[in-house]
């Protein structure tokens, strides 16, 4: 989304940030390479708050920060803005810039779009498919949801349908695609352009060394937007047991179809989040009787990636 940085405060988003801290985990279990030997390709916004989370967590100092903007104080400003010298600026849409990067090291690779989902992305999987290096990480995020009213859901589902032909049909309706049935959409049909890239791009190659691509995330969030954020890793057929010693599977976050891990950050009081954090790790869901159960289970799913919040009040 084109001067999204405007008007999303990324600081205030403590899905994003549980987000963020699982997927630096899950890289960091990688077994193909040394992980800070890998290059990180991103769209760090005005924070970097990934850059520096990606950097800081894993070492990694190759990194590529792509901004969709042509005005020219824009740029200045993500440069004044950028937090690292190792992360190189490219202005310009995805579709433009991806073709022109290097792919001579494994990547990670995150395209966190904040628009709904587009044939423009399927473009840039398709054109990371054809480039990646084998042992490398892909996941790309999109908002979710079809609109309310009668004349933007129309809309939408007319733009569907041009973009997504394979799985989108004429006879579909707005409910056929509410909720988590959008994110499933484009889980399926994402997935579907990088597979097809990688069979196109490797077809020549002996078998052993087709790369092929496995599923190992599949988030659903709501700060506001509802968004989705999807995972792969691309590795060669004769790297199956790099991928296995990697132990993904292990994660609890892990998901290699559509049963998405859906995050939800209980509302509790600090004091609250202080008494069940003592209780941790649990082998059963924590007991504090005035919480409910389910805030209880929530917290134990994701305690390990909440953020931290300092509250200063005036005296």
């Amino acid at each position: 989304m084109t001067g999204s940085f405007e008007t999303i405060d990324y600081r205030l988003r403590p899905a994003k940030h549980a987000e963020r801290q699982m997927l630096v985990e899950l890289v960091g279990r990688l077994r193909f390479d040394h992980i800070d030997q890998y290059s990180y390709i991103g769209m760090g916004s005005i924070g970097f708050v990934d850059h520096r989370m990606f950097h800081r967590g894993l070492g990694i100092c190759d990194m590529v920060s792509i901004e969709a903007t042509e005005d020219e104080a824009a740029q200045e400003r993500f440069r004044q803005n950028s937090p690292l010298a190792c992360i190189a600026m490219k202005f310009g849409y995805t579709w433009d810039v991806i073709p022109n990067l290097s792919y001579e090291r494994r990547s990670i690779c995150w395209l966190d779009y904040d628009d709904r989902l587009s044939a423009n992305m399927a473009a840039d999987m398709t054109s990371l498919g054809a480039r990646i290096k084998s042992g490398s990480f892909l996941c790309v995020s999109f908002a979710c949801g079809i609109p309310l009213d009668i004349v933007g859901s129309d809309r939408e589902m007319d733009r569907l349908r041009e973009e997504f032909p394979d799985f989108v049909g004429e006879g579909s309706k707005p409910e056929d695609f509410s909720g988590k049935k959008y994110s499933d959409l484009g889980r399926e049909a994402l997935g579907a352009a990088l597979e097809r890239a990688l069979h196109d791009a490797d077809a020549t190659k002996p078998f052993d060394e087709q790369r092929i691509s496995s599923q190992v995330c599949y988030f659903r969030y709501r700060d506001g937007a509802a968004m989705a954020t999807v995972g792969w890793v691309i590795y060669k057929r004769n790297e199956q047991d790099a991928f296995d010693s990697c132990r993904l599977d292990q994660l609890i976050y892990y998901r290699d179809a559509d049963d998405a891990f859906v995050i939800k950050i209980p509302k509790l009081t600090p004091f609250e989040v202080s008494k069940l954090e003592r209780l941790m790790p649990s082998d059963g869901i924590p007991e504090i009787e005035w919480l409910k159960e389910r805030e209880r289970e929530q917290f134990k799913e994701i305690y390990r990636y909440l953020p931290n919040f300092g509250i200063f009040e005036p005296v």
